[in-house]
């Protein structure tokens, strides 16, 4: 994942290099061109100078008639030379370009070559410049390199100049906006403060977030409330009925039958009673209710656990290994809350375990995590499930009457409170591992397993 500051730079920077290839085609094309018509232009010149020089001392000072002789003048360097010679085939104008080779003192050169047939006194000459290609080619290629280098430097001033244009335009986006979306998870801290910035949209956009966490807060709010209210209210029912079922039961008045339908009914007065308990847990916790300054001794808290819970597990002829490091201190947390955890967790693993089964809850630091895993080799749960199973009251068969109740979505709810996360994998039939992770800035004496 990059960001919009960073792909807007080489989104740019990439269409600069398309433009600035093209561009860099063009002018090698256009330099050879150049070059090309330069160098005729300065043949034609020379020929105008050399035929001035005829006009004035005459041909017969460069050429001998009578034995035919043929006029040659070339520079030391052989870059360029100058013929004039009897032309038997009578060709006279217009100026003809040509590329061919030509030796000069036994070495064979290229030349850029420049015909001329001319006429005086009845009697035909023909006129030819050349000018080295290996010299022009030379001229070619430093032209080219400086080309490069401009375009080069243009493109990484070009390059460099929309960065800077594109983080002092995304500065409001970067400073304000996205710091924002990172704490859009908590309504109670996040920042409602206007956007100061010459940009509209990036106003806009600040304004609709303003506008959107409060509307999310309070509807947040007034479910919390809604929820703990509800809770409260129906404590004082549930109450008044189990005690009037109590009596009833104590009154030694009612049939076998009867006493038998008040002791269910009650039974459902408890579950009832303990679904409003857990409601009014994840109300607390998701308000933010409890204190989070505690340290605990990982390995203690989960002996603690195993004590309380080990008539259940020995029930089943399940073990439990605790393999947690005894150095593994966390805090800024608290311990009734991970206690919760802990053991909804341990004792779903015993609940989904068979007969015969083992737990193993263990710990080991990976990256910037602190983890915990509590790993069984129970019945597992179904792939399609696993998405579910922290949803509150969302039974994990609809058809068999049992389901994940409110167990897991409490461990959900604590996870979230101290800044955690938790994932699940399980395989049907061969058992499933819960991992929690905690930030490692609230670990202390981590031992890795």
């Amino acid at each position: 994942m990059m960001r919009l500051e960073l792909k807007l730079a080489l989104i740019g920077a990439l269409s600069k290099i398309v433009i600035f290839f093209i561009l860099f085609i063009l002018m090698q094309q256009v330099i050879d061109r150049q070059a090309l018509r330069v160098t005729d232009r300065d043949l034609i010149k020379m020929k105008d100078k050399t035929m001035t020089i005829v006009d004035k001392i005459g041909i017969n000072s460069f050429l001998n008639i009578s034995k035919d002789s043929v006029y040659a003048s070339y520079n030391m360097l052989k870059d360029e030379y100058i013929t004039i010679d009897v032309d038997t085939q009578k060709v006279t104008g217009p100026i003809i370009f040509s590329n061919e080779a030509r030796e000069i003192e036994d070495e064979d050169f290229d030349f850029r070559i420049l015909n001329y047939g001319f006429e005086i006194n009845n009697q035909h000459y023909m006129l030819e410049i050349g000018k080295n290609i290996q010299l022009i080619n030379s001229l070619n290629k430093t032209m080219k390199n400086i080309s490069i280098t401009i375009i080069l430097i243009v493109l990484m001033i070009t390059i460099i100049f929309d960065v800077g244009i594109n983080k002092y335009l995304l500065n409001p986006l970067n400073k304000m906006i996205i710091r924002k979306l990172k704490t859009i998870t908590n309504p109670e801290t996040f920042d409602y403060s206007e956007l100061h910035s010459s940009t509209s949209d990036f106003v806009y956009l600040n304004n609709a977030l303003n506008e959107l966490m409060h509307k999310v807060t309070t509807i947040l709010k007034n479910q919390q409330k809604f929820t703990a209210d509800v809770s409260h209210e129906l404590f004082t029912p549930i109450s008044i009925m189990q005690s009037k079922l109590e009596n009833l039961l104590t009154s030694g008045n009612l049939t076998e039958q009867f006493a038998t339908n008040v002791m269910d009914q009650q039974n459902h007065l408890n579950r009832l009673q303990q679904i409003i308990k857990a409601l009014l847990l994840i109300a607390r916790i998701e308000n933010d209710q409890f204190s989070k300054n505690e340290t605990i001794i990982v390995r203690e808290l989960v002996d603690e656990i195993i004590l309380n819970i080990e008539d259940r597990a020995e029930m089943k002829n399940i073990t439990i290994h605790n393999l947690i490091h005894p150095n593994d201190n966390l805090a800024n947390i608290n311990k009734s809350l991970i206690y919760i955890l802990l053991f909804n967790l341990v004792s779903n693993a015993i609940k989904y375990n068979r007969d015969g089964g083992w737990i193993r809850v263990a710990s080991f630091e990976t990256g910037n995590k602190y983890c915990i895993e509590v790993i069984d080799n129970g019945i597992g749960i179904d792939h399609d499930q696993i998405s579910n199973i922290f949803n509150r009251f969302k039974r994990a068969d609809p058809t068999s009457g049992e389901g994940y109740g409110l167990g897991l979505s409490i461990v959900s709810s604590i996870v979230n409170f101290h800044n955690g996360s938790i994932e699940v994998q399980s395989v049907k039939g061969e058992g499933s591992t819960f991992k929690i992770q905690f930030p490692l800035k609230n670990v202390n004496f981590i031992t890795a397993c």
